[in-house]
């Protein structure tokens, strides 16, 4: 985390969104059978029994049907007496095999806002507002919306988009409906005993395309649905390296004079060439740091001896036999050396300490 906002303040930020905008409960869902005659301009009757179908507005439906997609949220709070705001952008484009996902959060004065394109060879993330280039040496494209529903149903206390919302709670409001003939857009507005809606119906037969909630407090809600072209993603190059999220969290204990450290490489990270990055015991701080011994990954164990006496002992196991550094593999590091060291990898292709862009 940055900006010193731990993982279980951001978990708390987006429950207590949630809660108060315990409206949106549903699935995301295109409508099966949204009118009959009279669909522009919709009557509030007619928009009433398009939003009492429990299947009305489903993102997988979207994600489903459309091969450029992408959905927008921000929530705004208050949380212990400051603003709390938390946007999210999920993306995805079968035509470029690529997919994104942003998360903009706001606590207060501290702020965190990144995003990662990716599904091929190249990848690109961003944090605030630099771009940088990473890579994959294993790409598979996912679509990112039926992702983030499996990971969520695997672990539904996460962090996860607040996509859902259920249109059966707002069935029995009245409407009123503007529309714009050209563009094929209507504008509904109403409000019940605690918020007031606006939805924005799209095309024939309308589709929901989007969705504001304001409360009469600070709370607002509001959710976007972007199609087609302009929906499209792309990649950028000749930006700034980034090196692999790969930064040794050590188990270490000693015996009989020998010092251990070990440790499993993180799930879910790119995977990388093992010619692309070394294993270090490293020293200092700073500019002043540097690798009292190292080993690169291709050789997959190495003794080292320094001229001292003492000698360190490195390996890599490839778990998945894949031939590269990937989540789940195993490392060790072994000396007979008192030094205090720090456990490092440096990445070659990044030509950088993967910590150091912490």
């Amino acid at each position: 985390m940055r900006d010193g906002l731990s993982r279980k303040a951001v978990k708390t930020v987006i429950i207590s969104l949630l809660l108060l905008l315990s409206i949106s409960s549903g699935c995301l869902e295109v409508p099966l059978n949204p009118c009959e005659d009279d669909c522009f301009p919709l009557s509030p009757d007619g928009l009433n029994v398009i939003l009492a179908l429990s299947n009305s507005f489903d993102v997988l439906d979207l994600a489903e049907t459309y091969p450029q997609l992408k959905v927008e949220t921000t929530s705004i709070t208050e949380i212990g007496g400051q603003r709390a705001e938390i946007s999210w952008s999920v993306g995805k484009d079968d035509l470029a095999g690529l997919s994104s996902v942003a998360l903009r959060y706001t606590i207060g004065t501290a702020s965190v806002d990144t995003e990662v394109i990716e599904g091929k060879t190249t990848t690109n993330s961003r944090v605030g507002n630099v771009w940088f280039e990473g890579r994959d040496a294993l790409p598979e494209y996912k679509d990112p919306f039926f992702d983030i529903a499996r990971l969520a149903s695997e672990n539904p206390d996460g962090l996860w988009p607040p996509f859902a919302f259920d249109t059966t709670e707002i069935s029995n409001l009245d409407w009123t409906i503007t529309g714009d003939v050209v563009s094929q857009e209507q504008v509904a507005t109403g409000s019940n005993s605690t918020h007031t809606i606006i939805l924005v119906l799209s095309g024939a037969p309308p589709m929901i395309t989007g969705i504001e909630m304001y409360g009469g407090d600070i709370s607002q809600f509001s959710l976007s649905v972007t199609l087609g072209a302009d929906a499209a993603i792309t990649l950028e190059d000749e930006l700034r390296r980034q090196p692999i999220q790969f930064i040794p969290e050590a188990n270490s204990w000693q015996a009989e004079g020998i010092s251990t450290w070990s440790g499993d490489v993180p799930e879910r990270i790119s995977e990388v060439h093992p010619s692309e990055l070394t294993l270090n015991a490293r020293i200092g701080e700073g500019e002043d740091m540097i690798s009292l011994a190292s080993m690169n990954f291709e050789d997959r164990q190495t003794n080292v001896t320094l001229t001292d006496g003492t000698w360190w002992n490195f390996s890599w196991i490839d778990s998945r036999n894949d031939e590269l550094v990937s989540g789940g593999d195993y490392w060790q590091v072994q000396t007979n050396s008192t030094a205090e060291v720090t456990i490092a990898v440096y990445d070659l292709w990044a030509d950088s300490w993967t910590d150091d862009y912490l």
